[in-house]
């Protein structure tokens, strides 16, 4: 690999799902939109993984690498936001959604961590809850984000479902630290 290449070169610049979406307030974009960079990072990289057997539930994961001062605004944005949205709405070409979120107790990882879940309504499609720990390292910046869709939910049956941290909170703190590590080196 040439100096001059990276690991986007090549790959498409806009995905099929792309499309004009709006979300209400403005700032809870960045809730909404956490494991995906916004085009200042230095190079990114991220994997999606489902439970074997099943295509739901699946785990992101991404890795993105800015000048420090800029991964530390960013996690200062994401932070304000998770406080500022606690009820946010959005729309897409696949519908609109109404959304809450609310930020949860996260263990001591990296330099700067932040963990929320959001509870999205799908229209008459359902739920999904998604965990979101956020993680920054320097000026690398770690996300695990899991999903889970419920699919259409009885209100007393939703309120007992709340997702919490499970298999991958182990690989959360490993990725951190090799993240750490490789800051060190």
């Amino acid at each position: 690999m040439t100096a001059s290449t990276r690991s986007r070169d090549g790959a498409a610049r806009e995905s099929s799902f792309d499309g004009e979406e709006t979300v209400s307030p403005e700032v809870c974009r960045h809730v909404k939109e956490a494991t995906s960079g916004d085009g200042e990072e230095a190079s990114a990289a991220s994997s999606i993984m489902y439970p074997a057997g099943t295509s739901i539930s699946p785990r992101s994961t991404s890795l993105m690498s800015y000048p420090e001062e800029a991964a530390r605004a960013r996690m200062t944005h994401l932070r304000e936001a998770v406080g500022a949205c606690g009820r946010f709405r959005f729309s897409n070409r696949f519908g609109k959604s109404s959304v809450t979120s609310e930020e949860l107790d996260v263990p001591e990882l990296g330099e700067d961590a932040l963990r929320y879940r959001t509870l999205s309504r799908l229209g008459s499609s359902g739920f999904a809850w998604t965990l979101v720990t956020v993680v920054r390292v320097g000026g690398v910046i770690a996300t695990m984000q899991v999903m889970v869709p419920t699919g259409p939910m009885t209100p007393e049956k939703l309120a007992t479902f709340k997702p919490e941290p499970g298999p991958e909170e182990a690989v959360t703190a490993t990725l951190i630290k090799n993240v750490t590590e490789a800051e060190s080196t």
